[in-house]
């Protein structure tokens, strides 16, 4: 006995749409998740149209029941399935391999082997008979609490992929929500069907809607494939990437919760701490590191831990680390390895002291008989060389000035920004140097109304730097060097241009500063264009040379050099003071 009926029709309409999607998804099987996926569609192929040829058959009673435990064996591939994808699609392919995801596995398959054998010992079902419903060859049977232990582990496994699927739309944001959201969604109208007719609820308990309860998850998914590209963006990326970037990353990080206990740590992290990561997690931070008390809120810490007999020295930056809704949760804890750094410096401070005070100190000394000795000979050849001595006594001493000089205005990050009016710092750089070198003439062409946002005492070091290069170099009877403002570009950033008239910076001065480093076949002759490129680059700005046109040896010219400064910070000038307040000095 043979008949059509709407239940039928649907289950047949359900089968062809996910049997389609099936079809269409095989394009995207090597993708993060769809071979679990095109699992849960296969499984729901053979469930539907099982479903429907069932209620089709009311005779022989064997097959009505075989076409029963295939509805249940299709059931299990949906539902494992669907936790796999969810598993594999947001990123945590490794919990397919832990015995929790094994457990599920089992689980079902044992269920499985249960119906398939239910003739002989009637642990999931007893009393099975036809009880048509709608022209359908419905069945009516009793549900052992096997049955309904299935259920309940039909609905814990779908929560659980529910839930991963979820967590990617508040934890990524917009890019993966609409086809996360969809996708998590989707098993709600089927549980709901499973529901009613494991409890035999509703006005036709024998009923079994499952079927077509997945149209509506067809359409779900659907819409995440085609209107969210649900294979386009995988969140596994972000996840893997995320989990790359504290695995790979070649200095120790913890993260730790709001107690400071920790939650996970990379491996760097292990070998700093001397602890393996499944021992470390949950215990205190601190307990590792040697200190009573840490205060994680304080990101600039420094700390020593000794490791297989060598001490090293970390720096701690801390990141506070907040949920979605904006609630503190724990904190990211960097340990920057600066023991190489603190030695270097230490080396160099001890350096700098004795080079820029001992030797001074004696260089003077020597300075002082040489100018004495001087004055005591009267042999023209003995004065000349003793002349020679002192004024290479006074280059060192210069030189060593420039050092202490590096030290106190360029020794850390320049932090301090103020308003600052150019025309008076300049003007007080212009009579300062104005005494040093009285023959020398200084121009000061910039607005009195500009001001600029920066440190006050790196500026003056750069400009009296360029300016005293100009007078010093200049050989001529004149010396004169100007400073002006060439304009102020659109993006607030100052251009000042240092012209002398002098015999111009030699080729090879420049070459040493623009390539950034010393090396024994190229060096400069001192210190002043590195404190002009060091001041330059800590203000945020850039130098340039522009020098005159070279002979034939690569020597500079005698039209001198024009340096082009730019720092950040101006302020516009306004009109009324647009015409430039021009200062010579002396």
């Amino acid at each position: 006995m043979f008949g059509v009926s709407w239940p039928v029709a649907g289950s047949v309409v359900a089968g062809v749409a996910n049997l389609a999607f099936l079809w269409y998804l095989w394009d995207f099987r090597d993708k993060p998740g769809a071979r679990w996926f095109f699992a849960v569609i296969l499984g729901q192929v053979v469930l539907c149209f099982s479903q429907a040829v069932a209620m089709l058959v009311f005779e022989p009673l064997w097959l009505r029941v075989a076409l029963e435990m295939l509805f249940w064996l299709a059931g299990s591939v949906v539902v494992v399935g669907y936790l796999g994808f969810a598993a594999a699609y947001t990123g945590r392919g490794h919990l397919l391999r832990t015995p929790w995801f094994g457990a599920v596995a089992l689980f079902g398959l044992g269920f499985d082997l249960l119906v398939v054998t239910n003739p002989w010992h009637h642990l999931v079902w007893q009393d099975f008979r036809l009880d048509p419903i709608f022209g359908a060859a419905t069945v009516s049977y009793v549900h052992s609490p096997l049955i309904r232990f299935q259920y309940v582990g039909i609905v814990l496994v779908s929560v659980v992929g529910m839930a991963l699927l979820l967590d990617t739309v508040l934890s990524f944001g917009p890019l993966y929500r609409k086809q996360a959201a969809a996708v998590a969604l989707t098993p709600i109208p089927p549980v709901a069907a499973f529901t009613l007719w494991t409890f035999d609820l509703g006005p036709a308990p024998q009923l079994n809607l499952v079927p077509l309860m997945f149209l509506p998850h067809i359409a779900l998914d659907t819409y995440a494939l085609f209107r969210s590209d649900m294979f386009e963006f995988s969140p596994t990326t972000r996840r893997t990437g995320e989990r790359a970037a504290l695995d790979d990353l070649g200095s120790p990080i913890v993260v730790v919760d709001e107690k400071g206990r920790i939650v996970t740590l990379n491996a760097p992290a292990e070998a700093a701490l001397g602890v393996e990561k499944q021992a470390a997690l949950t215990e205190r931070l601190v307990d590792y590191l040697g200190v009573a008390d840490l205060d994680l809120a304080e990101s600039d810490q420094t700390l020593s831990l000794r490791t297989d007999g060598v001490t090293t020295t970390y720096k701690l930056v801390t990141s506070p680390l907040r949920d979605v809704a904006g609630t503190h949760v724990g904190y990211t804890v960097l340990l920057q390895d600066v023991t190489e750094e603190r030695r270097r410096k230490q080396r160099l401070t001890v350096l700098n002291r004795v080079l820029r005070h001992n030797l001074r100190n004696d260089l003077t000394v020597v300075q002082g008989y040489l100018d004495g000795a001087v004055d005591m000979v009267d042999d023209e050849e003995v004065e000349w060389m003793l002349s020679t001595a002192a004024d290479e006594t006074r280059g060192l001493v210069a030189l060593g000035e420039k050092a202490r000089t590096i030290e106190q205005t360029m020794g850390g990050d320049v932090t301090v920004r103020e308003g600052v009016a150019m025309a008076a710092l300049l003007g007080d750089v212009a009579d300062r140097l104005g005494a040093e070198f009285p023959d020398g003439r200084i121009t000061v062409d910039v607005p009195a109304g500009l001001e600029l946002t920066t440190d006050p005492d790196v500026a003056a070091v750069v400009f009296a730097n360029l300016l005293e290069n100009g007078l010093e170099h200049d050989d001529g009877p004149d010396p004169h060097v100007t400073v002006s403002l060439a304009g102020v570009e659109d993006d607030e950033t100052a251009v000042f241009t240092v012209s002398d008239d002098g015999p111009g910076i030699p080729a090879h001065e420049r070459e040493v500063v623009d390539a950034g480093e010393e090396t024994a076949l190229a060096h400069g002759s001192g210190l002043g264009l590195w404190l002009v490129s060091w001041g330059v680059t800590a203000l945020g700005g850039t130098v340039s040379f522009e020098p005159s046109e070279e002979d034939d040896t690569g020597a500079a010219g005698d039209d001198g050099t024009t340096v082009v400064v730019r720092l950040p910070g101006a302020e516009q000038v306004p009109a009324e003071q647009a015409e430039p307040a021009s200062q010579a000095s002396p």
